[in-house]
């Protein structure tokens, strides 16, 4: 009976953690050029493309990538859960941020 309740415990356990490591995958990139910086947070511009599914002036959070040091003119790569809230700047939920040379 304990071995039961273990097993069903564990199946449990690594299900949601599976769950919670999904909620943070990356769902859709793209790669634009840092107009400002302020603090932690840039405005990127990326250019309308048919490869992006978002386009115009970006909120990203720097600090996603505290290793790196990030310019104003620099291209980037940023990775983001999907998820764009209609704001302006546009905003997205960062979840990686590299340069792009």
């Amino acid at each position: 009976m304990k071995i039961k309740f273990l097993l069903i415990f564990t199946f449990l356990l690594c299900g949601s953690l599976l769950f919670v490591w999904s909620e943070s995958e990356i769902k859709a990139t793209f790669t634009g050029v840092i107009e400002e910086i302020n603090g932690q947070s840039a405005v990127v511009y990326v250019s309308e493309d048919e490869e992006y599914a978002v386009y115009g002036i970006i909120a990203v959070n720097l600090a996603k990538n505290p290793d790196e040091t990030f310019q104003v003119g620099d291209k980037v790569k940023v990775g983001y859960d999907g998820t764009i809230r209609e704001t302006a700047p546009i905003g997205i939920s960062t979840l990686t941020v590299e340069l792009v040379e």
